[in-house]
């Protein structure tokens, strides 16, 4: 009976990770929108930017929470080992973050700062830090 219900919860976990990558995938098409909208599509026209930008946000308040459920459905090791990862991730942007501020402040480097920078450095500490947390408790 145990086997059965281990197995029924592959498609309720299958399931999951389809919603949160739908949620993905429309946050990035809304910021997308937001992001080039004004030169492609509406010329700049302060009221439609507005609009895609309270999308963008709104959509990524729900990415955010159907990720908060996605991680209950986790098991306690998957789990911890997604926090783990998310913890190295916010002190990573936190420190990489306020660095790259620093050096901008005193012209170390152009003032012109991009965040584009610091999501890939948190992008690649989470995908780092996850790999290492699943080799680690192998």
């Amino acid at each position: 009976m145990h086997a059965h219900s281990q197995a029924s919860g592959y498609p309720d976990a299958a399931r999951n990770v389809m919603q949160l990558a739908l949620w993905v995938f429309a946050w990035v098409a809304t910021l997308a929108l937001a992001s080039f909208g004004p030169t492609h599509l509406w010329d700049s026209h302060a009221g439609a930017s507005w609009i895609a930008i309270l999308g963008n946000i709104a959509v990524g308040v729900g990415l955010i929470v159907v990720h908060a459920r996605y991680l209950k459905t986790l098991d306690e090791l998957q789990r911890k080992i997604m926090m783990d990862a998310m913890a190295v991730t916010l002190g990573a942007g936190l420190v990489g973050g306020c660095a790259y501020g620093a050096a901008a402040n005193i012209d170390l480097i152009s003032r012109d700062a991009n965040i584009g920078y610091l999501i890939l450095l948190m992008g690649v500490v989470y995908v780092v830090a996850t790999i290492a947390g699943n080799i680690r408790y192998r």
